[in-house]
């Protein structure tokens, strides 16, 4: 299991952040700790290379860490606590350049399911691209890579939804429609019929999201695998309860 580490000058920053993330991973797998601040309470901005050892120490003794920093110091800080760790920990630490706030959010959505932290960092890194898409009406570069081709229909069932949010599919109803995919032994490939966006195969969070998918718009999702019906009628009962809204 990998579990995170959120690295700030800000101790209410990070607090704040860990907090959103636990609420789109609220399952007890994982464990997101906060190194931020200094002074009485940690309540002074700065960060604290002991501090951080000291939580690298106790995580590392569990598992993989994936390590998200701030700014400047947050970085230098973090390396120097990772100097002073164990040599034979040192490799259980992931230092990950992805952005604060959104790259937490996608890490402990996509830990939550068990990916390895390699495939954690991954989403977590590229948790930019769904705000690039919504802020513009060209794609970003690194939304433009050629989607996985779409299962055929002699080998996917196929499901079409309608959004019923007023928000469409944003960070809770994706995190939970994530949650369902990656929970099951299935691909699934979605497109958005009324977005003009390109089909987006369902790997974690960021991928739900650059659907784009408004109240009202149309999802046609592709599933293949052993349990495709089973993750389709689950989709279809999330959709049904207005993803719990």
């Amino acid at each position: 299991m990998v579990n995170l580490l959120l690295v700030s000058h800000s101790n209410q920053l990070a607090q704040g952040t860990a907090a959103l993330a636990r609420q789109m991973a609220s399952s007890d797998a994982i464990q997101i700790r906060v190194a931020a601040g200094i002074g009485e309470d940690n309540q002074e901005i700065g960060t604290n290379a002991v501090e951080i050892l000291e939580v690298l120490n106790d995580l590392t003794e569990k598992g993989e860490v994936l390590v998200l920093m701030d700014l400047g110091s947050a970085l230098l800080s973090t390396q120097m606590a990772l100097d002073m760790l164990d040599e034979n920990l040192r490799g259980r630490v992931h230092l990950s350049a992805a952005p604060f706030v959104e790259g937490a959010i996608a890490a402990a959505v996509q830990a939550n399911m068990g990916a390895s932290v390699g495939d954690v960092n991954r989403e977590a890194e590229r948790s930019l691209e769904a705000k690039r898409q919504q802020l513009s009406t060209d794609p970003a570069p690194e939304a433009q890579a050629e989607p996985e081709p779409t299962p055929t229909a002699a080998q996917a069932l196929t499901l079409t939804v309608r959004i019923p949010n007023p928000s469409g599919l944003h960070a809770r109803p994706a995190a939970l429609f994530t949650k369902i995919i990656l929970g099951h032994d299935v691909k699934v490939t979605a497109i958005n019929l009324d977005g003009n966006k390109a089909p987006q195969k369902i790997t974690g969070l960021i991928s739900v999201m650059l659907l784009g998918a408004k109240k009202g718009d149309r999802l046609e999702i592709q599933a293949e695998g052993p349990q495709a019906a089973e993750t389709l009628a689950v989709i279809q009962a999330l959709v049904d309860d207005n993803f719990g809204e």
